[in-house]
């Protein structure tokens, strides 16, 4: 049970982290001046998602170390399922990372 319950903190530390990142690029997205109203509305959309994701998990982090390692949030199920929302907070992270990459690099966007 212990090996759950450190990869439920894993997971839950990690999407933290993605979400953290994401929150800042997209709330960095909506404060720019020169942007249609419909990407500002969406930039805030996401940074509102990645808000909650960060939240749910700073939350979950805190409950289990607030509890026993028998904790019912410390299963290898509920692992699986706080998964999903890393995988979701990761995706959005390494699409942001492409952008980046090619505003930095335009030669890399071509191909």
């Amino acid at each position: 049970m212990l090996g759950a319950w450190r990869a439920t903190v894993a997971v839950d530390a990690a999407t933290a982290a993605c979400s953290a990142f994401n929150l800042t690029y997209f709330l960095f997205r909506s404060a720019r001046r020169r942007q249609r109203a419909s990407r500002t509305v969406a930039a805030l959309a996401l940074a509102l998602v990645s808000l909650a994701a960060m939240g749910e998990s700073l939350y979950f982090l805190a409950s289990l170390t607030a509890v026993s390692s028998g904790s019912p949030l410390a299963t290898p199920l509920w692992t699986l399922v706080r998964a999903l929302s890393l995988a979701g907070m990761a995706l959005v992270s390494a699409l942001i990372l492409r952008r980046l990459a090619a505003d930095a690099w335009p030669e890399v966007r071509g191909r």
